[in-house]
């Protein structure tokens, strides 16, 4: 599927202190950073940000009908034309090389993310601006919130010259 017969280039494997575990080690912002970058490289954030969407299915062309100077009728079918394929970089891919591209940015999200179905359990039923929107409205908001306890608990605490830390 890919636009010149060329096989894409595999998706980067990343390694497992990098990948986003639900904010328990990792928080959001780096991860998502991260997954747009790789996005970028691979000229897939389009997908992600919605400036890419889905074609629509184009309606099949009607059969028609000839008739000849003799009187006899045939029917006449237009053979579907195969599409074309579209540049890495072209905003509008026709339907099967977005269904290929789209499987391709969400396949980058999940090498981000450490075991995503237990994240987000419907993933496998999400487009990849769906999916990345998902995480972002459940766990953006969070790493805003968790810098302010992270500061409010760095404020209110305080050291002795005399105690140790550990």
């Amino acid at each position: 599927m890919a636009s010149n017969g060329a096989i894409p280039p595999p998706i980067p494997e990343v390694s497992a202190d990098l990948k986003f575990d639900g904010g328990v080690r990792i928080s959001w912002t780096p991860v998502k950073r991260r997954i747009i970058n790789s996005l970028k490289t691979q000229g897939l954030i389009g997908y992600t940000d919605g400036t890419i969407p889905k074609p629509t299915v184009p309606a099949p062309v009607p059969p028609v009908t000839v008739t000849a100077a003799d009187g006899s009728t045939s029917t006449v079918t237009t053979p579907a034309s195969a599409p074309a394929a579209t540049a890495v970089f072209l905003t509008n891919p026709s339907l099967e090389e977005w269904i290929f591209r789209n499987d391709r940015a969400k396949g980058i999200i999940e090498s981000h993310v450490d075991d995503l179905p237990s994240l987000i359990t419907d993933s496998d039923s999400k487009n990849a601006r769906e999916l990345f929107d998902t995480f972002q409205s459940v766990y953006g908001e969070k790493d805003g919130m968790q810098k302010v306890l992270t500061m409010r608990k760095l404020r209110s605490s305080s050291s002795r010259a005399t105690e140790r830390v550990d």
